[in-house]
């Protein structure tokens, strides 16, 4: 059998994509779904209010709202809204937060150079 490189979701099978994750009351919920030195995609369920501390990665971040809305902040003063159906890449090296207005669905998707 070859590697399978997508994890936690089911094979062969239409999904709805916006099923795939649920909220947890008060929470974060999160699904993995490719976690690769070099790549990796998750999925997130934020309640509102919820949020990523400031970060940064050595690759490019996709952020990708597929439900619900956040506000992207870049290096403390760049401002974004994204509603559904919005994306937004933050180059490698930026500091950069997500604060969610309203409870929201997200997938985050970061790529790196290889070793």
């Amino acid at each position: 059998m070859k590697e399978k490189y997508i994890k936690n979701i089911d094979f062969e099978k239409v999904l709805d994509f916006k099923n795939l994750i649920g909220y947890v009351d008060g929470g974060v919920e999160s699904r993995t779904l490719v976690q690769r030195e070099d790549f990796s995609m998750t999925l997130f369920a934020f309640e509102q209010g919820e949020g990523v501390s400031a970060y940064s990665m050595p690759g490019d971040t996709m952020i990708y709202v597929y439900e619900g809305k956040a506000e992207v902040v870049m290096d403390e003063d760049k401002k974004f809204i994204l509603k559904e159906g919005k994306t937004i890449v933050v180059p490698p090296d930026v500091l950069h937060s997500i604060d969610v207005v309203e409870k929201s669905k997200i997938m985050i998707i970061i790529v790196k150079a290889q070793k």
